[in-house]
């Protein structure tokens, strides 16, 4: 049952009564019985009413206990608010740096970008300069070749024509030539040796060549190949030792280059090598005869021999079929004498001989083209 809201009402004028009384000044005469009268009042109406103010307290305590609950609901309340606010404000702030912290990682990433970038230009910048280096050192070989071209344009023209070979030239020459050799010999009869070695020089200055020459396959315009007989006639030692070897020849084959200088000369350049044939003479022939007289096989034949030599020189051209030149020249030559190693009635004999030699000269020679 709701309770009755009477008792309240008399118990708020009561309250507001003593309050009046308690405020207002009041006389001094009259205090006294209006104080008896609110007390004779109150427990009149205390006494009249005892059930209703035992209810009324109990409302009273019901009312307080629901403020107290109220007030600590609301107290949880705003706890649970406080608490989500602050859950709310750690996330805010959580979120804040892990913005910042994104924002770093792009700012850090821009600024990646921007060097790679930057190192980007850098590289082609450096790849178009080397580019245009390469371009100018390209157009300056360009201008260079221009350049070497027109300049032997200019020096073929300036040379004179080159005359074509004539397939077969038939050559003429008489040398004059100067000599140093060594014959190295010995002889050895029962191990004892005797020295037999000499330095000389040639007796002779002079000598003749015969050469043959064709064109070379390859570059037959400039290059010639050939054979050649040169004599030299008797061949022997000059100064205060006479000695006399025979009659030596020479067979040789020989290869020149031709390189236009002037309008009607050549220059040459020329080698060759062959085998020299030496047929015993003089002295050589006594010695050979006194070794075949003491039972020694020796055989009074050709002795051979090698030689190189190269030349320098030049031809003049006098009209199609004639030509004149000259060349020096240097060669070397090796002959082999005795080479004999036998018992003879129980004696051991070795004869060894051998010239090597430095021929140089001068050639003067005619030749024919046919």
């Amino acid at each position: 049952m709701r309770p009755s809201p009477v008792p309240q009402l008399l118990w708020k004028a009561l309250l507001t009564a003593v309050l009046l009384c308690l405020v207002l000044p009041a006389p001094v005469g009259a205090q006294a019985p209006a104080e008896t009268q609110a007390k004779s009042k109150t427990k009149s109406k205390a006494k009249a009413k005892p059930k209703s103010s035992t209810s009324t307290q109990a409302k009273a305590k019901t009312k307080a206990k629901s403020k107290s609950k109220a007030k600590a609901d609301e107290q949880e309340k705003l706890q649970a608010q406080e608490k989500l606010q602050a859950e709310q404000k750690a996330q805010a702030e959580q979120k804040a740096q892990e913005q910042a912290k994104a924002r770093e990682q792009e700012k850090a990433l821009a600024q990646e970008k921007a060097r790679e970038q930057e190192k980007a230009r850098e590289q082609e910048k450096a790849k178009a300069l080397e580019r245009a280096r390469e371009q100018a050192k390209a157009e300056e070989e360009a201008r260079a070749r221009v350049q070497a071209r027109a300049q032997e344009q200019a020096k073929a023209k300036a040379r004179p024509p080159e005359k074509p070979q004539s397939p077969l030239r038939i050559g003429l020459g008489l040398d004059f030539y100067t000599e140093s050799s060594r014959l190295s010999g010995e002889q050895i009869i029962n191990g004892a040796r005797r020295d037999e070695s000499f330095d000389y020089s040639s007796a002779n200055l002079l000598s003749a060549t015969l050469t043959v020459s064709f064109p070379a396959p390859i570059a037959s315009q400039r290059t010639r190949i050939g054979v050649g007989l040169r004599a030299l006639g008797n061949y022997g030692t000059g100064g205060d030792r006479q000695f006399g070897f025979g009659v030596l020849n020479q067979m040789f084959l020989s290869g020149e280059y031709g390189l236009p200088v002037a309008k009607q000369v050549e220059a040459l350049f020329g080698l060759r090598g062959g085998l020299s044939l030496l047929i015993p003479g003089k002295e050589l022939s006594a010695e050979i005869q006194r070794l075949r007289d003491d039972d020694v096989d020796v055989w009074n034949v050709p002795r051979l021999g090698w030689l190189v030599g190269l030349s320098v020189g030049g031809r003049w051209h006098f009209s199609t079929h004639f030509a004149a030149r000259a060349d020096l020249f240097g060669q070397l030559e090796k002959l082999y004498l005795f080479r004999t190693s036998q018992e003879v009635n129980g004696v051991n004999v070795d004869k060894n001989w051998s010239t090597f030699g430095v021929r140089l000269g001068l050639t003067l020679g005619i030749e024919f083209a046919l």
